[in-house]
């Protein structure tokens, strides 16, 4: 099997890496040599710096998507890692997560005509042993004189040295007293806790081996990381699809890649269908119209092709009748050969050793729940079908990936053999999709990967579509009783004898409509693919930075070159100049002349009726954001008797003081501790003895109340003042935004079409997905932003208040909406925002428009909308 490309290149930065290291025998170092000649720093926009699990040894990461051949990159590297880091010793400890991948590892790597074996045999010149646990406990092949002579290559579970069987591992063992009695000698052996010196692990852990650890994010645990410092390694490389935080990722490849080296069927056509009866019987349908296809392209290009449907169903149902074993029933009942289903759950394994791409093999039709994860490898499966109730959500996150890989890692000649299909009747079709995307992320992929078909081509506009009608019923699928029954009495799939295919309520012509659209998604999608730059090597994910996201590539250049509008204010030059500057206006510059003396207190609204009962206000110093805890008896009872005690005068001061306390360190800052204190002593001091004895116990919404109010008094301030401002000419409005290149997204969100960015940030709910949707969907919006308040890097109209709208979107027309979302009521803030908005909106030009979307019902202003309205007249 030769190297694809981007294998290539994965394999070269593992050599450059490697290299450096060798030079600087210092991790860390190498690490931030490598990523700077590649135009990364560790440590700032988002790249992680190295993580030192080891001590100093060396442990990086490399991302490969299932399906991009993770395992043949880890064999490879083996070669590449010996030269860079010799060894008299040439010993690699690889690791897998589970029994069922050790015994399909081992396999591949003691077969003589597996391409894994072949490819170490090549670049050992044969000198390879392939060894598990038992051989290594027994001593089998595993001697002074071998390991200077052979590859050996050591397959062990992660389990292998941490369970109760592990620990024989441990012990002492005179099968391997030659070979750790020689490392004794040429100085190499190494002290193992716990271990005795014969011990396994200990004889291992003389050769300094390389490490290769496979499915990495499985091993993050302290047992795992205790267990690879056991081992000595003089390097470790993890191979996985999904780095885990923390992981030292200096290499990649993407999901485009694969598609375009034709190892991976992709997109993955997100198909709904109105209830399980038929996408049942569309999966079957759908199966024999992808066979009958395979066997024409068997004829043209001699590679044999059986479509499997991957039927994912429940445990159990409502009534606990309805399991994947009666769904194996209705099946045959309704004419499909029983050699034809096989069941593969947790607990039942109909599959056993079959060789699912032997033609000898019948199997077409696998029944499920979740256990297909990793190690469960069949590129014939092409076709997953969920048929969970409406009541409930089968998760598919853990199964989307097993229809992924592309058999032989060849295109087929027809189109439609090189994609995946998933069909469901879920109620929340949405949930599903975004299932689907997450199962994909879990694999490697992402939203970009995943289409929304409908029956109807104008339908299919971006990646996914939410609010497609369903296929056949033009509408929302019935919600009648009775849907959830797994109903396939009178069901009839056997093939017809008029060739036409099946009798199933004429679905047949909708399969080949789903298909015939399926082939033009996957067309779109493999010109996305091939115009893409083939040589390009994506930052997102290197150096652990899997949190920091670029612009996509598809809209990148409309939002580069565009320039939002923001308030500039005039500054002087400095005591040396008459110059004059201009810069982006900030509040504080509006607050410079605000002055709590001029205030009145009529504003400050205390009740203490309406007070709770008292709480202790503890305030982070950094934020106005009050963490509040009720106070326990003992604390209330000493204030109060202490409170008692003081004169009016001392009362009134007390409180003044827990006032005070109790507002932020950032509050007092912005407005002056000294002008708070001057402020709330008036607010004080106008209070009525009874009243201030009321408050003394919850003197944290005393300080709510002042808080409030100064906040009120100080942007009723400047507002007015940035008026005048503007009409002095001294603020005016310049293109001055220009939007990052990346993001850091702690919450990304991929699960939607159209963002920005490869991710938006994730925190929504509510009214701001609904509007999320609408975005993602409308044919007239060409990307959209989520926008995060107060987060570096971030759009704000900057006027009398500094004003974070929800979301920025382009229309195809190139205006710029900034939208903001709010429940149904129209406080005073809300007022100032869709003040300060509008005029934003009108300074700027035709070029940018604002929007105050609300719920169900919108005021009577300008600019104000409900979301249906917005989507109907600004979207519509």
């Amino acid at each position: 099997m030769e190297l694809k490309q981007y294998q290539r290149d994965v394999l070269k930065e593992v050599g450059r890496f490697a290299r450096t290291y060798a030079m600087t025998r210092d991790a860390a170092t190498a690490y931030g040599i490598f990523m700077n000649a590649i135009g990364l720093t560790p440590g700032k926009d988002g790249i992680e710096r190295y993580r030192d699990d080891l001590g100093g040894v060396p442990k990086v990461c490399v991302k490969v998507p299932t399906g991009g051949g993770k395992t043949f990159i880890g064999a490879c590297a083996i070669d590449v890692l010996s030269d860079a880091l010799p060894s008299h010793d040439e010993v690699v400890v690889w690791l897998v997560p589970r029994r069922e991948i050790l015994v399909q590892t081992l396999r591949n790597f003691r077969n003589p005509e597996h391409f894994l074996r072949m490819r170490l045999d090549r670049d050992f010149a044969g000198r390879v042993e392939v060894l598990d646990k038992e051989d290594g406990l027994r001593g089998r092949s595993f001697s002074a004189a071998t390991v200077g002579d052979q590859l050996t290559l050591f397959v062990l579970s992660y389990d292998s040295f941490k369970n109760k069987d592990g620990r024989r591992a441990y012990a002492e063992n005179s099968s391997l007293a030659g070979l750790t009695a020689y490392q004794q000698d040429v100085g190499t052996a190494v002290d193992v806790e716990g271990a005795d010196d014969t011990a396994l692990i200990s004889a291992l852990a003389g050769t300094n081996p390389i490490v290769i650890v496979d499915e990495s994010h499985h091993a993050g645990s302290k047992l795992s990381l205790d267990m690879l410092r056991n081992l000595n390694p003089r390097f470790v490389l993890e191979l996985t699809a999904t780095p885990g935080k923390g992981a030292n990722v200096i290499a990649q490849a993407t999901a485009r890649q694969l598609k375009r080296e034709e190892m991976v069927k992709l997109p993955v056509v997100v198909y709904r269908r109105p209830d399980k009866r038929t996408t049942i019987s569309d999966a079957v349908m759908l199966q024999r119209r992808l066979e009958a296809i395979a066997e024409q392209d068997e004829a043209r290009t001699g590679r044999y092709i059986r479509p499997i449907v991957l039927f994912q169903a429940e445990r159990r149902g409502a009534e606990g009748a309805e399991t994947y074993q009666k769904l194996k029933e209705k099946l045959v009942e309704g004419g499909i050969p029983e050699e034809q289903i096989a069941v593969r759950t947790g607990d039942v394994d109909e599959i056993g050793g079959s060789d699912l791409m032997s033609r000898a093999c019948p199997i077409r039709f696998i029944i499920t729940v979740e256990a297909l994860a990793e190690g469960w490898d069949c590129p014939f499966a092409y076709v997953l079908a969920t048929v969970a109730n409406k009541s409930s959500q089968v998760s598919v996150e853990q199964i989307v990936g097993r229809v992924l890989r592309q058999p032989y890692a060849v295109r087929a000649g027809a189109r439609s053999l090189n994609i995946a299909y998933v069909l469901t009747a879920s109620a929340d079709f949405d949930a599903t999709l975004e299932q689907v995307v997450r199962g994909l992320n879990g694999v490697g992929f992402s939203q970009e990967d995943v289409a929304s078909v409908d029956t109807e081509p104008t339908a299919v506009q971006g990646r996914i579509d939410f609010s497609a009608p369903d296929v056949e019923g033009g509408g929302t699928a019935s919600t009648g009783d009775g849907e959830d029954d797994l109903n396939l009495d009178g069901f009839d799939l056997r093939v017809s004898g008029d060739g036409s295919g099946f009798r199933t309520d004429g679905g047949a012509s909708s399969i080949d409509e789903f298909l015939a659209e399926s082939g033009s998604v996957e067309e779109r999608f493999e010109h996305e693919v091939d115009s893409e730059n083939a040589s390009s090597f994506l930052l997102n994910g290197l150096g652990g930075g899997s949190n920091v996201y670029r612009m996509r590539e598809a809209v990148a250049e409309s939002a580069s070159a565009l320039a939002v509008s923001q308030f500039m204010i005039r500054v002087d030059g400095g005591l040396f100049t008459d110059d004059e500057t201009w810069k982006p206006l900030d509040r504080e510059d509006l607050l410079v002349e605000f002055k709590l003396s001029r205030c009145g207190i009529d504003c400050v609204s205390i009740n203490p009726l309406t007070f709770s009962e008292a709480r202790k206000i503890d305030l982070a110093d950094d934020v106005d954001v009050y963490r509040i805890r009720q106070l326990d008896l003992i604390e209330r009872n000493n204030m109060t008797m202490l409170f008692a005690t003081m004169t009016d005068e001392g009362k009134r001061d007390s409180l003044k003081s827990a006032v005070l306390d109790a507002m932020s360190g950032q509050f007092k800052n912005t407005y002056g501790r000294s002008q708070l204190a001057q402020y709330i002593g008036r607010v004080v001091d106008d209070m009525d003895m009874p009243v201030v004895e009321a408050c003394y116990e919850s003197a944290g919404d005393v300080a709510r109340a002042v808080v409030d109010a100064v906040r009120g008094l100080a942007d009723d301030f400047c507002e007015v003042c940035f008026g005048k401002l503007l009409s002095r000419g001294d603020v005016r409005l310049e293109p001055e935004y220009r939007f990052p290149e990346s993001v850091v997204q702690s919450n990304p969100m991929t699960s939607y079409d159209k963002g920005l960015y490869e991710a938006e940030d994730g925190r929504v709910d509510g009214l701001e997905r609904r509007m999320v949707d609408l975005l993602a969907n409308s044919q007239r919006v060409k990307w959209w932003h989520r926008v995060v308040e107060r987060k570096a890097g971030e759009f704000s109209i900057n006027g009398f208040i500094n004003h974070y709208p929800d979301f920025l979107a382009l229309r195809n027309d190139g205006v710029l909406m900034a939208i903001e979302t709010k429940g149904e009521h129209l406080g005073e803030d809300a007022k100032r925002k869709l003040r300060l908005g509008t005029r934003w909106a009108d300074m700027a030009g035709a070029g940018f428009q604002y929007f105050m979307v609300f719920e169900r019902e919108a005021p009577d202003a300008d600019n104000a909308f409900t979301l249906a309205e917005f989507g109907s007249e600004i979207l519509g």
